[in-house]
């Protein structure tokens, strides 16, 4: 069920699934990939956020770091599996509210 929370509510949960990720991407460094921890989508006057669900390699160009992007799939079978991370969109409506699962809500609050 989507549920529309305030922007405090919003930056705990995106505060606790960015967490999950940071961790997760500390134990395969030796990979050279990352998963993203969240990106960012304008459309149609509204922000998507996706958390956790894009993998990256980080490459220098010229002195700069660029994220290149590798897919939604783990790209090594051996890599341990990543974080638990609902496959959820979250959607800032114009508004400015926040659109989630509540099934997110429920599960942080457990942990």
């Amino acid at each position: 069920m989507l549920v529309k929370v305030p922007e405090k509510v919003f930056d705990e949960v995106l505060s606790k699934l960015k967490l999950r990720v940071y961790e997760y991407n500390s134990k395969i460094k030796e990979y050279g990939v990352y998963l993203k921890p969240y990106h960012l989508v304008y459309k149609n006057g509204k922000k998507y956020v996706y958390i956790g669900k894009y993998w990256y390699k980080l490459e220098k160009f010229g002195g700069r770091l660029k994220w290149i992007y590798l897919g939604k799939e783990k790209p090594f079978i051996d890599m341990p599996d990543p974080p638990e991370i609902p496959d959820y969109t979250i959607i800032r409506d114009a508004d400015g509210g926040y659109i989630i699962d509540k099934k997110i809500l429920d599960e942080l609050k457990g942990k």
